[in-house]
């Protein structure tokens, strides 16, 4: 994400400086490679030095304790952001370490990317249409907003203003629980100590619902951890919509389930068209 944001910068004719953190080496030097940064540091207190805009590109527990890090270099005034797909949590952690100083954090989720991860999978192109959710607080400055919604609207992103419980719980059911589902449905095919003699009965099924379980264990973790409550509540309405279907299948009322497979398709076209709907207004 953080590459991608370089990348789209540069892309954009950004003429600022654009500074990098990254803890390895490798990484420092591939995104210094693909011009995605200036300048790489393997400390972000540095890395944030005359920063006008600081924006965070880490699993969500990493977040907070890199701000600590980052605090005292931070100048005046500097507005933080981030990419996470958890709001709450990150308000409250982030806000509470910027007491006392001039600095704003206001929360970002750039509602794009893949399961791919790292610096080689960066491109400039990832936030051209994309939604970015950003998550202002009652204490969050106007100029503090309206000058991080110009920066996502720079990198070709449709912006939306929610406060970050709103964002939270809407994620749980949208990103959240799509995430979960590929990983169950993953594990399950999977569930045998040889999976060898399924594999090659595993289609283009198999692999377009579950493409997204690839995504990083560790991320995950993050979000899940710091979103449990309305994850949960979604797993349970999941759980619902299963045993429903399960009822019918057992109790061979297949007409029952012909009009709940309709009843899908249905919603899922709705949703579908929503989307395309915002996709074309932005």
């Amino acid at each position: 994400m953080g590459g991608s944001l370089g990348l789209a910068l540069k892309a954009g004719g950004f003429d600022g400086r654009i500074r990098g953190y990254a803890r390895r080496g490798e990484t420092r030097e591939e995104a210094q490679r693909r011009g995605a940064v200036d300048e790489a540091f393997d400390d972000a207190g540095v890395a944030v030095e005359g920063a006008d805009l600081a924006v965070f590109c880490a699993p969500i527990l990493a977040i907070p304790p890199l701000v600590s890090n980052a605090r005292a270099h931070l100048p005046p005034g500097c507005l933080l952001t981030d990419v996470g797909s958890t709001k709450a949590y990150l308000a409250a952690q982030i806000g509470s370490r910027l007491r006392g100083t001039t600095s704003v954090f206001v929360g970002s989720h750039p509602i794009a990317g893949s399961e791919q991860q790292g610096i080689a999978a960066a491109r400039p192109d990832l936030y051209r249409g994309a939604v970015v959710v950003v998550t202002p607080t009652p204490d969050t400055p106007a100029p503090a907003l309206e000058g991080l919604k110009a920066f996502w609207e720079r990198v070709g992103g449709v912006v939306r203003v929610m406060d970050p419980e709103s964002h939270d719980r809407a994620l749980a059911r949208t990103s959240h629980l799509p995430h979960l589902v590929a990983a169950l449905l993953a594990s399950a095919v999977g569930r045998d100590d040889d999976p060898a003699p399924w594999s090659e009965l595993c289609g283009a099924g198999f692999r377009d619902t579950t493409r997204i379980a690839e995504g990083s264990p560790e991320v995950w973790h993050d979000i899940v951890r710091t979103n449990a409550g309305a994850v949960a509540r979604e797993l349970r309405a999941l759980a619902g919509e299963a045993d429903q279907l399960s009822r019918l299948i057992e109790g061979e009322q297949f007409d029952s389930m012909k009009r709940f497979l309709e009843k899908a398709r249905g919603r899922r076209r709705a949703l579908a068209r929503g989307r395309a709907g915002e996709d074309a207004q932005g």
